[in-house]
């Protein structure tokens, strides 16, 4: 393949005239992960029970996960963080019995008993660390099949600031970025930025769902629900734009489900509330 050239530069093309794309298998390249998990299993007096849960992991490759490569012609710049990479993820998940109701601390009989007892509470916190991104250009290098990057020229700080619509705030200092262009300022080439060069936002979501059981027989068991989740309504943000030029380069402007406007969206889904009611016979 020849840079700068277009199907011309394909070697099929020069051989048979095809223009479409051919999946070439690389000898010698493969993906690994690497990673150092944890779980704590603790249950305390009380009826309390907690399992905690932690992976520091990186993954690292030089296939996406479509299985192609990213770059044909500079194959070395292939390697890199995979799309799903996730340097940081816990896990914490919890069981409560409330003190109340028949062998509790609390509320041991009468109306109080019937009211407060045997309810239990449940919940799931998850923290990941965000993906990592690619940073892009509009510049045509007319090369079928290899990506360009822009070039990065100084150093950057990361202000994880949200602009939201309309607004100005970018996530990353742009200006250490220009296109991929010779001194002549027309001239493409590639960027010297690689793939997968920065973390976009984590994810914080907490889910907590309330139940009781009543045993009216041995048989007959109702069981009543009410289930939150996203409980802090906390908002998690769609990577910002990472187009050099663009009109929104560096800029976050919706969530990972909607827009920011009003903060209507929030977590892996705006957080709700069911409320559920189950009978066993």
């Amino acid at each position: 393949m020849v840079f700068n050239s277009g199907s011309a530069g394909r070697p099929l093309f020069q051989k048979f005239g095809k223009s479409n794309y051919v999946n070439y298998r690389y000898i010698g390249m493969s993906n690994n992960y690497n990673g150092l998990q944890l779980k704590i299993d603790r249950r305390f007096s009380g009826g309390f029970l907690l399992t905690t849960a932690y992976t520091f992991a990186k993954m690292m490759g030089n296939s996406p996960e479509d299985g192609g490569l990213w770059n044909y012609i500079q194959t070395k710049r292939n390697y890199s963080r995979l799309d799903f990479d996730r340097t940081h993820t816990f896990v914490q998940s919890y069981v409560y019995e409330l003190p109340f109701g028949k062998n509790k601390a609390y509320a041991k009989t009468g109306a109080a008993r019937w009211v407060l007892g045997d309810w239990q509470v449940r919940g799931v916190l998850s923290l990941m660390s965000g993906r990592p991104m690619t940073f892009g250009t509009d510049v045509n290098a007319n090369t079928p099949g290899s990506n360009i990057t822009p070039d990065q020229v100084g150093a950057f700080t990361v202000s994880h600031a949200v602009a939201g619509p309309g607004g100005t705030a970018t996530w990353f200092d742009t200006s250490a970025f220009k296109q991929p262009l010779d001194a002549d300022g027309k001239t493409p080439h590639f960027g010297n930025m690689g793939r997968n060069n920065l973390n976009g936002p984590g994810m914080f979501d907490l889910d907590m769902p309330l139940f009781r059981k009543f045993h009216f027989t041995e048989k007959i068991v109702t069981e009543l629900r009410a289930e939150t989740t996203n409980l802090t309504n906390t908002l998690t943000f769609a990577a910002p734009n990472v187009t050099v030029e663009s009109a929104d380069f560096g800029k976050i402007t919706s969530t990972l489900n909607g827009l920011i406007a009003n903060q209507s969206v929030g977590g892996t889904s705006p957080r709700s509330l069911t409320f559920a009611l189950r009978i066993r016979f």
